[in-house]
């Protein structure tokens, strides 16, 4: 009996310190803020390598603003937010998507941004531009916004 008792204990003792090692990465992934020449507003030029049109979208142009961890903006008629997450130089994911549910009449350029943006991997900005991809290749460019 006591065997079994020191096993289970020994076994308790291994898998704890594994799953806090684990959580810690975690942590520190989650941790990491997004650069700051990326925290500003853009204003969305480019979705899947064509230029939109004023008509594109119902209200106005597409934009987000971009925060340390956070993200908010339009979608051309619905309002939009989130948390972002970096894993690294260049690479961000805009994660816990939120929108209003506003009926849009021109809903499908609406639904191709909010999906390329939930899809997006990697980032670069290149002279007031910021280029969002996904693992298919880039998706959206931006300009920077006032």
């Amino acid at each position: 009996m006591k065997r079994i008792l020191m096993l289970f204990i020994a076994v308790s003792l291994t898998y704890s310190c594994k799953s806090t090692k684990e959580g810690n990465s975690t942590t520190s992934i989650n941790s990491k803020t997004i650069e700051k020449k990326l925290q500003q507003t853009w204003i969305l030029e480019e979705l899947n390598g064509k230029k939109i049109a004023q008509n594109d979208f119902q209200k106005s142009t597409p934009k987000i603003e971009v925060k340390s961890s956070t993200f908010s903006g339009s979608t051309g008629c619905n309002a939009i937010n989130g948390n972002l997450l970096s894993k690294g130089s260049k690479e961000i994911q805009f994660l816990n998507l939120t929108s209003e549910n506003k009926k849009c009449s021109t809903a499908k350029k609406e639904e191709e941004f909010v999906k390329l943006l939930k899809t997006t991997t990697n980032y670069s900005i290149d002279h007031d531009k910021l280029s969002l991809s996904n693992q298919f290749g880039p998706t959206m460019v931006f300009k920077k916004g006032n």
